[in-house]
């Protein structure tokens, strides 16, 4: 078994082939104990940072998204890690995940008409302003990260117990997880996103408001198609009827 440095060392060395990737997480795996890379390596990948550094597949993902990111806000790397509300220098998965959502967002807002992105400042403010086709936008992201449970299920004749998505439903029936996400969402996600945008549009002066969701979850990819959530942010908006 390799010894604890010999496992870092070979980490730097993946992360090195990412300029990126390395300028914004070499300072947090460097600080990082023993305890918390054998900690992390033991996870699912979906919730580890470091499981994905030998998969160049998601590490060139990675690298697309810094670069994008710096090209759209118009900042040197060295500007986007000081304006980001995130510590890329400490070993914090929950948050590194939460600002990769903005990222993301912001990406994928660029491609249909945003730009001018600036990061907001400030405590209970929103996390991003933008400009589309002349008008001001504030937006607040928010993600609904993996949460997993235990199951007992029949393979082969024999029980085994395997983690799963958390709001995967036993009925599994799409129906039932689209309301079981929706809940999340209406419950405790949008109501905060919405005195966000309150509270920043108050201080900084009226402007067009958004709530983006990001949604990192096993089962989305088959429960949430594009109908299922065009049906969710139908809900959410108070005009669905269709369910039982």
């Amino acid at each position: 078994m390799a010894s604890a440095q010999t496992v870092k060392s070979q980490l730097l060395e993946h992360l090195a082939k990412y300029p990126l990737c390395n300028f914004f997480l070499h300072a947090c795996v460097e600080s990082m104990s023993d305890e918390q890379i054998a900690g992390d390596l033991a996870k699912h990948p979906d919730f580890s940072l470091l499981r994905h550094f030998d998969n160049p597949e998601v590490m060139c993902r990675l690298e697309e998204l810094f670069d994008r990111t710096m090209k759209i806000f118009v900042l040197t790397k060295e500007e986007l890690k000081a304006s980001a509300e995130f510590n890329f220098d400490v070993y914090d998965p929950t948050g590194f995940e939460s600002v990769r959502a903005v990222f993301r967002l912001a990406v994928a807002l660029s491609e249909v008409g945003f730009s001018h992105f600036a990061f907001l400042k400030g405590n209970g403010m929103a996390d991003l302003s933008a400009v589309e086709k002349g008008n001001p936008w504030i937006i607040e992201v928010k993600t609904l990260v993996l949460q997993t449970k235990e199951e007992e299920f029949e393979v082969d004749g024999a029980i085994e117990i395997l983690a799963v998505d958390k709001f995967q439903p036993e009925t599994r029936r799409i129906a039932d997880y689209q309301e079981k996400v929706s809940r999340q969402m209406v419950g405790n996600l949008v109501p905060k996103a919405r005195q966000q945008l309150l509270d920043t549009a108050n201080a900084r002066g009226e402007a067009r408001k958004m709530v983006a969701i990001v949604i990192n979850l096993f089962a989305a990819d088959f429960f949430l198609d594009a109908d299922g959530l065009g049906q969710m942010s139908e809900r959410l908006r108070g005009r669905w009827n269709g369910w039982d």
